[in-house]
């Protein structure tokens, strides 16, 4: 039998060719094949839950084929999404339902338009700006790694006539506004989006949006009136010295915010607009998730072990805290056997388990977690344990202490003739 470290060593050393193996195989192909021609036809929650084929394919993605039957848990999971901190899948201890939620969030677009407003106590209508809403942001994200939210905002000025700029928030468009990127506040992310649109100059959305913050930390775009005064800076004039003028009231002005996708290598992450992205992007990232999770399956048909090692290698980069790999059995058992610890019980006290969390800050690096060459090396230590532990018979450093017959390398006739060299005997 191949070690666990080894055959973790073929598979992660080029993970790439490893995926392209398994795209290859007919049945995957197959389902693939239909997930990437159907994904875009699904708008809705209902589209994806009545397709089988699409659903079975996406809750194998993220790691949930054994939840595939609880159609009405799913459908309340896809339904509220992950936008707010107090969505079913945010309420949830397993961050597997807030990746499918925010993979399928079908609110792509949204968009407002001014209307008109009666003023309260008055007779007078007042013209409304248009204004649009983001959901409650959480406490923090983590723009530490590769995630990124990327959207375009465009907003209508006059008949034939809008202006739009693309914000992208990501660890360099943060890096300046921000202490923490793994733990970014709602106020530094407003700085930024605030700064790219300033940015834009006029020809973008300089004067024409503002964005703000409610009391509840949800991102809040409005139109503003936007004035022109021409090259010369002064009110009158023709030709380049025109003054230009939009009221930023009344039914001719809208904003629309669309979602894009992200940079290549990033990952899309919401910040209160959803992160649905184009079809045939969503349909890769979740192939990819897809594949990755048949290779780790099909591996753990043979070594529990390795499926066990790629698995903390793809989840342990965004682990924040030691509570999180509590969170999660695999990354509890790989945590338990790098330091030595028994299994926890399910009736374990709060106590007991604060202590355990304890115990892992204190003998695993998490900060490391995010550093790759850092990450390898924990797993290649994680691989050796187990193999020491389970794979007698093909642990290396164990074939220090046995034949090629199997039977024990240094006998005790060796002995007797080793103390004796030692002594002069």
């Amino acid at each position: 039998m191949t070690s666990t470290l080894t055959s973790y060593t073929l598979i992660a050393r080029d993970l790439t060719a490893a995926m392209k193996r398994k795209a290859a195989d007919p049945t995957v192909a197959r389902e693939s094949a239909y997930y990437a021609a159907n994904i875009g036809k699904v708008t809705s929650v209902d589209d994806l839950l009545a397709d089988r084929r699409l659903y079975t394919y996406a809750m194998k993605a993220f790691g949930l084929e054994d939840m595939t039957y609880a159609k009405a848990f799913m459908r309340k999971v896809l339904s509220e999404g992950a936008s707010s901190p107090s969505s079913f899948a945010n309420r949830l201890a397993d961050d597997r339902y807030v990746a499918i939620a925010k993979a399928f969030d079908f609110a792509s677009v949204q968009a407002a338009k001014g209307s008109d407003a009666i003023l309260a106590g008055s007779d007078e209508a007042a013209a409304a700006a248009a204004r649009l809403e983001g959901a409650v942001l959480p406490a923090s994200l983590d723009f530490s790694g590769t995630n990124e939210a990327r959207f375009t905002l465009t907003t209508q000025l006059a008949t034939g006539k809008a202006a739009s700029a693309t914000i992208v928030l990501n660890k360099d468009t943060l890096a300046d506004f921000a202490s923490d990127l793994a733990a970014v506040k709602p106020a530094a992310l407003l700085s930024a989006i605030q700064s790219q649109i300033a940015a834009s100059g006029e020809a973008g959305l300089k004067g024409k949006v503002q964005v703000n913050l409610d009391i509840f930390d949800s991102l809040i775009v409005t139109t503003t009136a936007y004035t022109d005064l021409g090259a010369d800076q002064k009110a009158g004039g023709t030709g380049a010295d025109a003054d230009t003028a939009y009221a930023g009231t009344g039914a001719a002005r809208t904003v629309t915010l669309r979602v894009a996708a992200p940079a290549s290598g990033q990952t899309a992450v919401s910040v209160g607009f959803g992160t649905n992205v184009a079809p045939d992007l969503a349909a890769q990232t979740v192939t990819d998730a897809y594949l990755r999770q048949s290779i780790e399956a099909d591996a753990g048909a043979d070594d529990t072990g390795v499926r066990l090692a790629l698995y903390f290698a793809r989840k342990a980069p965004s682990v924040k805290s030691a509570y999180d790999i509590l969170g999660d059995t695999a990354l509890t058992q790989v945590a338990n056997t790098l330091l030595g610890l028994p299994a926890s019980s399910s009736t374990t006290s709060s106590d007991a388990l604060a202590q355990r969390a304890k115990r892992i800050a204190e003998k695993i690096d998490l900060a490391s977690l995010k550093d790759p060459a850092a990450l390898e090396k924990l797993v290649r230590r994680f691989a050796a344990i187990w193999d020491a532990q389970n794979n007698t018979a093909s642990a290396p450093v164990l074939a220090l202490f046995t034949g090629d017959d199997g039977s024990a390398g240094i006998t005790a006739d060796m002995m007797s003739a080793l103390r004796a060299a030692r002594t002069g005997g």
